[in-house]
Formats: structure tokens, C-alpha cells, sequence
């Protein structure tokens, strides 16, 4: 991908950058002012239709709620969804123990103790998701770890390798414009997921988006309403509509 288009891809990511022109780059000539990549995500992820569609992690036998937990991402589309991170975040709603993750190519798996009252973590195992391999995450419940299992688990694969190179490659070019443009760290990240949303990287463009330390209170707004993913009639289906 060229300089061109990076360039024009950072414009449409900040949402109206003062950042001078190029001269030997065309003036855009939109007739209206566009809108900010966050309310395009949000208009995306929670349309009816979503892109993201988080499975019902299971509940404690004495929780009546069926959707007790919500795996939202990585999430279980109608096939195995691709990551570009091999340091994924993962995303779910509800109480759980610990987080595991099984690679089924090896069999090695990678457990995370977490508190009641997180609902995000990111794989910090001391080897690197393998690109082209397959990883199944699960999540458990104090009372289930002597079962062992609490569900079937989510599925997702890391992207190979060299698609993966090409991605990072161009991560790193945009990157290096923007802060040559001093945009803030938000700016970065969410042309970076705008970047992964283009590419139907979902789980990419979440990690992202919550990568932010000091958000605005628009993106602040955003990760709040994450959890509405999970406000599914069937969040075992594939089919799923949003309320």
C-alpha cells in the first residue's frame, strides 16, 4: 500500500485533521463534513446485522440467567475468526474465575486469573500466538475449575504469516505519518482500527479501541456501550439480531 493512500486513509480516520494538504495531493471535494470514525464504528458494530456476534459463555448453576457470560471477543462468527495480534484482548461480560486459552495445534494452554469484576485481559503468555495456528478460549467460574470446563469455547485463528508481515508493515507506515503529524495516542489507535475495520479484523479493531489510556469522552461513551453486543435474543446462534 503506498504513502498515497496512507496518507488519505489518516485524514478520513481523525475526523476533519487541520493537518496541511500535500501539494501533490488531490483536495477531497466531500459536500459535507464527515463523520467521526467512532460513531462509524458504533453504527456498524450495532446495526442489526453486527459483524461481532459474542456466544453465551455459560452460568453458575445458581444464577437462573442463562446468559450469565458473554464472550464477546474474540467473538464465534459462522467461521473461525481471523486475528492479526498475537497478543489478542479478549472481551466478555460477567463474572468469571480465570480465562484459558488452548492452542489446538499443540495442545499447550495459557490460564489468566481474573477478578469478578473485569471483563477484559490480554494474552501475556511467554510465547507469541503462532501465525496460521488455531486457539480455543474458554472461560471458568470458581466453583467450575474442578470440571475443568465451563463450555465449548470460542475459536479463532491467527492470520499467517505473511499476510500478517504485510499488515504489520503497514501499521508501522502509518503510524510514523500520524506521529510525524503529531496526533495524540487516541488518533493513532483509531486510525490504526480503522485500518482493522477495512480489513474485517473485528477483534483487531476492539483491541484498539480499548488500547486508549486516556480516552475522550466519545470513545469512553463507545466502550460503554460495548456490552450492548451482548443484548442478543440467542447468543449461541449465528443468526442473531440486536434489540
Amino acid at each position: 500500500m503506498n504513502k498515497l493512500l496512507f496518507h488519505t486513509l489518516a485524514l478520513s480516520v481523525i475526523a476533519l485533521s487541520t493537518a496541511p494538504v500535500l501539494s501533490n495531493q488531490p483536495i477531497p471535494t466531500a459536500k459535507k463534513q464527515p463523520q467521526s470514525f467512532m460513531s462509524w464504528v458504533s453504527q456498524v458494530i450495532f446495526r442489526k446485522e453486527p459483524p461481532i456476534r459474542p456466544r453465551k459463555g455459560g452460568s453458575r448453576p445458581s444464577v437462573r440467567n442463562p446468559h450469565d457470560v458473554c464472550m464477546i471477543s474474540p467473538d464465534e462468527p459462522k467461521t473461525t475468526r481471523i486475528v492479526w495480534s498475537d497478543r489478542p484482548l479478549f472481551i466478555w461480560q460477567g463474572q468469571v474465575n480465570k480465562i484459558v486459552l488452548l492452542n489446538k495445534n499443540t495442545g499447550k494452554k495459557w490460564t489468566q486469573p481474573v477478578t469478578e469484576t473485569q471483563n477484559i485481559s490480554t494474552y501475556t503468555g511467554d510465547e507469541l500466538l503462532q501465525p496460521g495456528q488455531t486457539y480455543e478460549w474458554r472461560v471458568f467460574f470458581e466453583d467450575s475449575l474442578s470440571k475443568e470446563e465451563l463450555s465449548s469455547g470460542v475459536n479463532f485463528q491467527v492470520m499467517e504469516a505473511q499476510q500478517r508481515d504485510r499488515i504489520t508493515a503497514d501499521l508501522q507506515i502509518l503510524e510514523k505519518q500520524l506521529k510525524a503529524e503529531n496526533k495524540d495516542a487516541e488518533a493513532i489507535a483509531l486510525a490504526k482500527a480503522k485500518y482493522f475495520a477495512e480489513n474485517q479484523l473485528w477483534s483487531d479493531v476492539l483491541q484498539q479501541v480499548y488500547s486508549v489510556q486516556f480516552r475522550s469522552d466519545e470513545l469512553q461513551k463507545t466502550i460503554k456501550n460495548i456490552d450492548k453486543l451482548c443484548e442478543l435474543p440467542n447468543l449461541s446462534g449465528n443468526n442473531s439480531l440486536i434489540r
